[in-house]
């Protein structure tokens, strides 16, 4: 028969025999040899049992059962063990370039976690605006929270901004937290920084203003890396950032910062100097393990992408994402030891439009692949897909983006079953209705796999 549960269970047998059973008829087992994020369900003509060694996997148990029953709550018998292939199954939210509302932002929570995601990678500052309200430096979000007209193509001269209040960010916090879902919170440097630059032209190389920028692309508006006082302001403000998002990981960012203002400034200069480093990559890598350190201090776990392993960082520094990794800069620090996420371009982008990467390119995303050793193998934490929003001005068009592929995503991360893209398509197109119940549209069928 037909089974229509997304991610796939590794190991499930079914009966074509159903009974009428509610969530309420299931009999809550604790079994100490279940995997943590794992589950048991066994469901016959007598009996109805969700066994876990957790919450979590008890959870994940409901989110199964809940898929396998249909409109009038009828179940089919069956026997379904399972637990996930990676720890980390994670999604990330651009809330910089345009910006959601909680409501949106729950909504996309409760679909995250109905498919047994656990990580929420949220993007909170960039080159077009900063949205955590911070008490030490307010001018972070009243000016740099705001920018001149919408951008990104849209006319619309009005400002364009705001930012998440304290009080909004530990709501988030606690609702992803009663869904087992862990938020790593994203302080992207020294790049990517116009908007802190704004507020706090001081910080920069040459002490002058510049704007929140409205268009996209790759700024030179970076932190100056020889000026104390930008590891003062850096470190107060993750301290402000510690303190509303009690996770393990903290994303430092680290992509994407042009060094031709650390050439030129005589502070950065200085440093390289004194430091005895040798060009101004040497100065990020300096820059990223000073961040790094202080995180490991106060018993967090900082995260990079990719290109902060430009300046060959220890393995113990630092957890690197891979999203555009020509070098294979990942594969050779997951190889020595370091751990990895994947989240490779032309795979999990969610912002790419589909001729570019289809539902079949997501879907088929090795996230093992040979360049990895077995060591190497093994410290791939798991997987991850962001939206990144620039062209993703309303909520409408997220769900577009993000829904099928993000399913992809779940499955890849969760199962160890063998790829069967037909059977995936189905179950995903089944997950329309439920999608739809959420205020979330999901991109038409025909238009998945422009290729085929």
């Amino acid at each position: 028969m037909a089974v229509m549960i997304l991610p796939y269970p590794n190991e499930i047998t079914l009966s074509e025999k159903r009974r009428l059973l509610q969530e309420s008829d299931l009999r809550l087992e604790h079994d100490d040899a279940i995997e943590p994020e794992g589950y048991r369900l066994e469901i016959d003509a007598h009996d109805a049992v969700l066994a876990s060694s957790t919450d979590a996997g008890r959870f994940y148990g409901l989110q199964t059962f809940r898929q396998l029953q249909d409109a009038d709550g009828f179940v089919p018998l069956c026997t379904i063990s399972d637990a996930p292939r990676f720890s980390w199954r994670g999604f990330m939210v651009d809330s910089s370039r345009h910006i959601q509302t909680i409501d949106e932002i729950k909504a996309m929570i409760d679909a995250a976690a109905a498919y047994k995601l656990n990580i929420f990678h949220w993007h909170l500052c960039d080159d077009q605006g900063w949205r955590i309200e911070s008490e030490r430096y307010p001018l972070l979000h009243t000016v740099g929270g705001w920018r001149d007209g919408w951008g990104f193509g849209n006319p619309n001269p009005e400002k364009y901004g705001g930012w998440f209040t304290k009080a909004q960010i530990r709501e988030i916090v606690q609702y992803c937290a009663d869904r087992f879902i862990t938020v790593v919170p994203e302080f992207d440097m020294p790049g990517h920084c116009s908007a802190v630059l704004k507020a706090y032209p001081a910080l920069s190389c040459t002490g002058e203003s510049c704007d929140v920028n409205t268009e996209a692309g790759v700024f030179s508006n970076v932190l100056c890396a020889g000026k104390e006082e930008t590891f003062d302001f850096c470190c107060s403000v993750l301290e402000e950032i510690m303190e509303l998002f009690p996770g393990e990981y903290i994303h430092i960012g680290g992509d994407e910062v042009p060094k031709d203002g650390w050439n030129n400034c005589p502070h950065c200069r200085k440093r390289m100097q004194d430091e005895h480093l040798a060009n101004a990559e040497a100065l990020q890598g300096y820059f990223t393990t000073r961040i790094a350190r202080f995180l490991r201090a106060n018993g967090k776990t900082p995260i990079g992408w990719n290109e902060v392993l430009e300046a060959d960082l220890a393995p113990g520094e630092i957890v690197a994402t891979k999203w555009w990794d020509p070098k294979g800069l990942c594969d050779d620090f997951a190889n020595r030891g370091g751990k990895v996420i994947m989240e490779e371009t032309r795979h999990v982008y969610l912002d790419y439009n589909y001729q570019t990467t289809s539902l079949r390119q997501s879907y088929s995303y090795d996230l093992l692949p040979d360049s990895f050793t077995d060591e190497g193998k093994r410290n791939v934490l798991g997987i991850e897909a962001p939206i990144w929003t620039e062209w993703v001005e309303d909520f409408k068009r997220m769900g577009y983006q993000v829904f099928p592929r993000l399913l992809a995503v779940a499955e890849r991360g969760w199962t160890n079953e063998p790829q069967d893209y037909a059977g995936f398509k189905a179950r995903a197109e089944a997950q329309r209705d439920a999608l739809g119940a959420r205020g979330i549209e999901m991109a038409p069928y025909a238009e998945w796999d422009p290729e085929d």
